[in-house]
């Protein structure tokens, strides 16, 4: 068992919590999670990519934390719940920005065809190598965590 990956183990040991999603199947596995993370920091609007290192730093342990009662003695490799999340978080923000509606649009509807996709099949339909598994579980949390991520912070009271 990889001593990173996240597993029933991070109860005990708590910083799994976040190198479950530093641990991967492979080189090919990291690589198709980069790329799955670099495209939302590359269309976010610059005011939002500190919400983007929010996510990945306190998004991380959370969903992790959500995992962790469906893992059994499975283990969690990877960061595309993560990716999930930041597609969500900037598809909602750039949805509800007039010049760059179509591209937050664009985002959520491929999220939420891949999403649906997995949930009718039961797994990814991206071909994967042997050994590379997928958990769609942390796909439809890390959607829900990353909606969540966007919404505005709560008000702040005014001055009368």
């Amino acid at each position: 068992m990889d001593p990173l990956a996240l597993s029933a183990l991070a109860l005990q040991e708590p910083w799994r919590l976040w190198t479950g999603h530093l641990a991967h199947f492979g080189w090919d596995h990291a690589l198709a999670n980069a790329v799955a993370l670099a495209v939302p920091f590359l269309l976010a609007c610059p005011p939002d990519r500190p919400r983007l290192i929010l996510v990945l730093v306190l998004g991380a342990p959370l969903l992790s934390l959500l995992l962790l009662p469906g893992l059994g003695a499975d283990q969690y490799r990877g960061a595309s719940g993560l990716a999930c999340a930041l597609w969500a978080l900037v598809g909602l923000r750039q949805a509800g920005r007039r010049d760059s509606a179509s591209i937050g649009l664009m985002m959520l509807g491929g999220l939420a065809l891949k999403l649906g996709a997995e949930t009718v099949f039961g797994s990814s339909l991206l071909l994967h190598p042997e050994g590379w598994r997928t958990l769609p579980t942390a796909h439809h949390w890390g959607a829900l965590l990353g909606l969540a991520f966007a919404l505005p912070p709560w008000p702040r009271p005014r001055a009368a």
